[in-house]
Formats: structure tokens, sequence, C-alpha cells
């Protein structure tokens, strides 16, 4: 039996003893299940392939290639050994491919520990950008009710001090006399007339807004000044102390009689 036989014997395919009998140029069986050995998962292992010739023990070499003959011709195997060797090989085969399963078991375990790290990561990041977004929301109430509250003390240190003026007046009169006795030292001065208002625009992300407006000029005009600085398109106005809230229908009073001149904070709220 040649060697081509004794490897189909042992349950080799047709393509791939071929493809390791021409490897090892027909020298031994032993050497050719050596080489499926070492090219067992060789993509085109069971290619089709051409039989040219010098398949078996004594045959010519192939074409292009230098006859030898082995000094000494292999012992033929009986099928026990035939038997024994294919074992042996399949034995080999399959250890490694289950170190082949092992280690793409390990990797996939490997690869699922860093996609969950990097998940926690993730998730970590997005914990800590919500706490610093809970933090400036709180800052910027806590910062507007100090402002309300500085605004309030204010109008009634002034309602305080109007009333106290009043009264240090009327007793100023009470000791003076009648008006027509007391003499004219000075003209009663008009009220101070503004030309512009300087206003504060408090956007919704807390950003302030400075501009100066004419007196004459319309809350209306406030509104298209924030529309196109803020980029915004629907929004509210009102005022921080005491709170108003204005309506479409104020938009086309002027900002002195709506008492914002000299100078007022303006509040812009969404929609």
């Amino acid at each position: 039996m040649g060697l081509k036989e004794d490897m189909l014997a042992m349950g080799f395919g047709e393509n791939r003893t071929v493809r390791a009998l021409r490897a090892v140029q027909y020298g031994s069986l032993e050497r050719a299940i050596a080489w499926l050995e070492n090219h067992e998962n060789d993509p085109d292992i069971d290619d089709p392939v051409e039989e040219t010739g010098g398949n078996v023990l004594g045959s010519s070499a192939e074409p292009g290639q230098t006859q030898s003959v082995p000094e000494e011709a292999p012992a033929q195997l009986t099928p026990e050994e035939r038997a024994a060797k294919a074992a042996q090989l399949q034995a080999k085969i399959a250890e490694k491919k289950r170190i082949a399963d092992e280690k793409e078991k390990q990797d996939a375990i490997m690869r699922e520990k860093i996609r969950r790290k990097e998940g926690q990561s993730l998730a970590e990041m997005r914990e800590k950008r919500d706490m610093e977004d809970a933090k400036k929301l709180a800052e910027e109430r806590r910062r507007q009710k100090i402002e309300d509250q500085k605004a309030r003390k204010a109008v009634l240190d002034k309602i305080k001090q109007d009333r106290l003026s009043k009264e240090k007046e009327k007793e100023s009169n009470k000791r003076v006399g009648p008006p027509e006795a007391v003499p004219q030292t000075s003209t009663p001065q008009p009220p101070k007339q503004y030309d512009e208002c300087r206003l504060q625009i408090r956007l919704p992300t807390g950003q302030a807004l400075v501009n100066s407006f004419k007196a004459e000029e319309t809350l209306g005009d406030v509104v298209a000044y924030v529309r196109d600085s803020a980029k915004l398109e629907t929004f509210g106005l009102m005022t921080s102390f005491p709170r108003k809230q204005y309506q479409p229908s104020d938009y086309g009073f002027s900002l002195k009689s709506l008492g914002l001149c000299p100078s007022s904070v303006i509040i812009v709220s969404k929609h």
C-alpha cells in the first residue's frame, strides 16, 4: 500500500493528503502527518488540488523537482499502527482547538470586563456632570434670592426714608406757621428728566446683559434687543422687585412711562 493510500485509510481527506505529501516530497508518512499537524488550521488545507504523480514510494518526483530515491524504504504501518497515529493526530488537533477555544473564552471575558469598566466610567462622568449642574442651579437660585432680598430691603428703606421726610416736613410746617407766612427763599426745582435708561437684563441661563436705551424707547425695543442678543423666540419680561409681569399690551409704552428710568433690572422668563 502506498503513502497516499495509508493516509486515506487513516481518515485524512483527499485534498489535504495530496497537499501534505507534496509538501514533504513524498518522503515518509511520519513527515506528512507532522506537516498536517502544523498546517491543520490553514484556510486552504482542504481546497481542491490536482495530483501530478509521485504519490507512491519510489515513484518519479513532481515536475520541476529532482527525483530522489530514499536509501531505505520506510516500513509499512499495520492497520493498528495507522489507527493509533490517526488517533494521536486527532487528539493533538482536538487539544489545539481546546486551547484556542479557551483563549477565545478568556479574551471574551476580558473584553466584557473592559466594556463594563468603560460603561461604569461613563456613568460616573454623567453623574458628576449632573451634580455640577445641580450645584450651579442651586447657587443661581441662592444668588437670585439674595438679590431679591436686597432689592426688597432697598425699597422698604426708601419708603421708610420718605415717610420720615414727610413727618419732618409736617413738623417743620407746624413750627413755622401758615404757608403764606413763609418767605419764598428758593424756586421749586422741577422733577429731573432722564434721557437714557440703563437696563440690566437677566437671562434664564444666569447671564446678564447690560444696555442703555433712550428714555422714550418702548418696552418692545427691549424685547427686540433680547431676541437678537440672546437668540430667544418666546419669552416674557418682568421686574425683580416689586415683581411685575409685563404683558404684550405693555410693549408699546416708553421706558420712561413704565418707571424704568434711570436704571432698572429686567428678568427674562421662558414660556
